[in-house]
């Protein structure tokens, strides 16, 4: 009976584990209208940030996720050991992308590569909402 407790325990805490996110590899339809946003867990994210996963990629383990960034806010300055491609489909921000600033708003699609310093702000007056691919789990590097 001592060596069936363990093994009930780790198949109760398995059932009630959430099921794995979606492959990226497999086919996909996502829409943000059903997408389940939780608070971000981003270090440093802005009060009110979300995120969504959309789907990991089962060999380089870099996630697609929608993130909702509130108005007037953003992440400092950092850099990621993959490349992240992201497309912004609401609202409108300044990225400041190895030292360059640029404007991006609906239908902007920004390529930053592994190592690359920046930094997104959202513009005031309405949330942003982007959806980005990793080239491989996400980390984040702040820059002092």
């Amino acid at each position: 009976m001592r060596k069936l407790f363990p093994l009930l325990f780790a198949a109760a805490a398995l059932a009630d584990a959430p099921p794995p996110p979606p492959s990226t590899e497999d086919a996909l339809v996502a829409h943000v209208a059903t997408a389940k946003f939780t608070e971000s867990k981003t270090p440093n994210s802005p009060k009110g940030s979300q995120g969504a996963t959309v789907g990991i990629d089962p060999n380089t383990k870099g996630a697609t996720t929608y993130a909702k960034t509130p108005a007037g806010s953003g992440l400092p300055a950092h850099w990621h050991s993959f490349a992240e491609y992201t497309v912004f489909l609401a609202g409108k921000g300044t990225l400041m992308l190895d030292g360059k600033q640029h404007e991006v708003s609906p239908g902007s699609y920004v390529i930053i590569p592994a190592k690359m310093v920046h930094q997104f702000t959202c513009a005031a007056g309405a949330d942003c909402l982007l959806l980005t691919r990793r080239g491989g789990p996400a980390d984040y590097n702040f820059v002092q």
